[in-house]
């Protein structure tokens, strides 16, 4: 696996990559790159950054969303997986290319089919008994007030 340009870690949820393909693990390495060109005037990068926030956002609240459903009956999975299906839906050009035209293409491609395996993951999801009883215990403490 290809580590960041600046720290040399390996990159993981919030990686990102600029115009020339340079790796980073976060925003603030990608920052920090002195070498960096301008991504900015780069025709992709306002949807580039989108569906980056809605795959970081996505894959860090999915599973606290399924259990809100056991505790308070909403969302479904199937309200989840329409979500997902809707961020597909918005940025299917970049689905349909494949990947084909460029750099930010490419990531846009692979991660419209991270959020893929996500609705999949989604719909096989079952509910963990012991996690579900901490998650009740939590709220009772919350409503409590302790």
């Amino acid at each position: 696996m290809k580590r960041c340009k600046v720290c040399r870690r390996k990159p993981k949820l919030e990686r990102r990559v600029n115009c020339e393909g340079i790796l980073f693990c976060s925003d603030d390495c990608y920052e920090d790159y002195e070498n960096s060109s301008n991504d900015f005037s780069h025709p992709y990068i306002d949807d580039y950054e989108a569906v980056r926030f809605e795959y970081i956002e996505w894959m860090k609240d999915y599973e606290d969303d399924l259990y809100k459903y056991w505790l308070y009956g909403k969302p479904k999975k199937e309200d989840l997986i329409e979500g997902i299906e809707s961020v597909i839906e918005e940025f299917y050009d970049y689905y349909r290319l494949e990947g084909t035209d460029g750099v930010f293409s490419q990531e846009i491609y692979h991660y419209l089919l991270q959020l893929e395996d996500l609705q999949k993951v989604i719909a096989n999801w079952k509910v963990d008994g012991k996690e579900l009883k901490k998650r009740r215990k939590q709220l009772e403490r919350k409503r409590m007030g302790i």
